[in-house]
């Protein structure tokens, strides 16, 4: 068959799944792969800093800079990307952000210094950025309303749990292996992936419409977002004085941003969605409970590794359940929310955020117990899944016309938020080692990472704050 011969057919049906002869489930299947890997790559590398800075040379402050600087360009990339899509063909535009990912991570592979390997971080980070809009707008414009809901269910509970399962599959990998098989085992599946849209997807999935993208307003979101998270990562190290001026500076580029966003015919994000209060609050909710999740994925791996002295592959076990909790719970706690509105399942799921990060503080020691680390860090990632949730009952909020764009701020603060968070643990606890009065390596990261632990539990009490204001339904 024909590729016009197939979007002819396709296209006879109101929605493309509506065609039995239509490959739904493998299109959906292929994008899926290359989100799941840039989802992943959050905290594929979490465990392996270790190796990676005695490899390379270089201290905690610059290798988190492969975490960092991977969510700050998804990040900062994210807000252009609904205007891309709209210039280019589906099938084009799938293959090269699949490849643009396979470069990425055979540069990562074969880096000779960490300037290069940071560099091949970098790229794949474009490509994540990509990856998620192609494949919820290919879910939108595959399966009818009905139909949606069970798909995105599975994509959610993914994509909540890969975040999870990257510290304990790196665990494995580099304690049998070297931290460069991390990169190289992605390529089989990437290409796989390449095959399968190669073959499949012969149909466009989006309106070739090719809006205006705004430059300015890109350059500003980069500079202002990254002179922030760059500001947060190296505020231990910095002058008091450079790091006001540079917070400042990125703040007033992140506000000159925003505001242009209020002028514009066509802006990158229509941030009008903020005037709707759930939405504001859900979003605050969500930021807070990715900043604190993912700076803990970096700094619990460090903790066993640096004080307690395990293995990357027992740091990679006592994480797994966690993995495991996200992943059964997620889906459930979407059906809740349906039934019983937002309040009743982010409220409590804050609550027990916060006393998981108590029950850390406190307890985190030099001979903790695996058990232990592992029953909180578990009760910690479901209060986080949990929260996650929030996301639906802040679109639910919007008014129809602005769900894309409220989704689209979703994504940009995701990445973000992560991104200021990893900096912020790694900061805090270099600044709790400095303060330290103890002789041994090992008690002086304990007393940063307790540090670290009690700023935690202020940005927790706020996100509760803000859960109190939640709706139990929307009207």
């Amino acid at each position: 068959m024909h590729a016009s011969d197939s979007q002819e057919d396709a296209t006879a049906h109101e929605y493309y799944a509506d065609n039995p002869d239509f490959p739904a489930k493998t299109i959906v299947a292929t994008l899926f792969i290359g989100a799941f890997f840039g989802y992943l790559n959050d905290t594929l590398l979490n465990v392996a800093l270790t190796p990676i800075m005695k490899d390379f040379g270089v201290d905690k402050t610059t290798v988190q800079w492969l975490t960092t600087g991977f969510l700050l360009v998804m990040g900062a990339f994210t807000p252009i990307t609904a205007g891309v899509i709209q210039w280019f063909e589906t099938r084009k535009m799938v293959l090269f952000t699949q490849a643009t990912f396979l470069a990425g991570s055979l540069i990562c592979a074969f880096a000779p210094t960490f300037g290069v390997l940071v560099v091949g971080r970098m790229v794949q980070a474009v490509s994540a950025a990509f990856f998620v809009p192609l494949l919820f707008n290919g879910v939108l414009s595959i399966f009818p309303p009905n139909k949606r809901g069970t798909v995105m269910g599975v994509i959610t509970m993914m994509f909540t749990a890969a975040p999870a399962m990257g510290p304990t599959l790196s665990g494995i990998i580099i304690d049998h292996t070297h931290w460069r098989v991390l990169f190289g085992f992605t390529a089989p599946f990437m290409l796989a992936a390449m095959v399968l849209v190669g073959k499949y997807l012969t149909v466009n999935l989006s309106n070739i419409s090719r809006p205006k993208i705004d430059m300015l307003s890109a350059v500003l979101s980069i500079a202002g977002f990254g002179g922030m998270v760059y500001a947060s990562s190296n505020f231990a190290h910095m002058p008091l004085l450079e790091f006001i001026l540079l917070f400042a500076a990125s703040v007033v580029l992140v506000g000159w941003f925003a505001h242009r966003q209020f002028r514009l015919a066509t802006p990158l994000l229509n941030l009008r969605a903020f005037e709707y209060k759930q939405f504001r609050y859900c979003v605050v909710i969500l930021a807070g409970a990715i900043f604190l999740f993912l700076g803990l994925e970096l700094m619990v791996p460090m903790y066993t590794q640096q004080v307690l002295m395990l293995t990357g592959t027992a740091t990679g076990l006592i994480l797994m359940p966690a993995s495991i909790a996200q992943a059964v719970a997620a889906p459930l706690f979407g059906k809740l929310l349906d039934k019983k509105g937002g309040r009743f399942v982010v409220l409590p799921a804050t609550v027990m955020l916060v006393v998981s990060l108590a029950v850390l503080w406190l307890f985190l020691r030099i001979d903790t117990q695996v058990v232990m680390l592992t029953a909180m860090f578990t009760l910690l990632a479901l209060s986080v899944s949990a929260c996650v949730t929030g996301e639906t009952h802040g679109l639910n909020a919007l008014p129809k016309m602005l769900n894309p764009h409220g989704a689209a701020i979703l994504t940009t603060i995701n990445p973000i938020a992560g991104a200021i968070g990893v900096a912020f643990f790694v900061g805090a606890t270099n600044i709790g080692e400095k303060l330290s009065s103890a002789d041994m390596p090992q008690q002086a990261m304990l007393d940063g990472i307790h540090l670290a632990m009690g700023c935690a539990l202020v940005v927790g009490v706020v996100v509760v704050m803000f859960a109190l204001r939640l709706k139990a339904h929307q009207k």
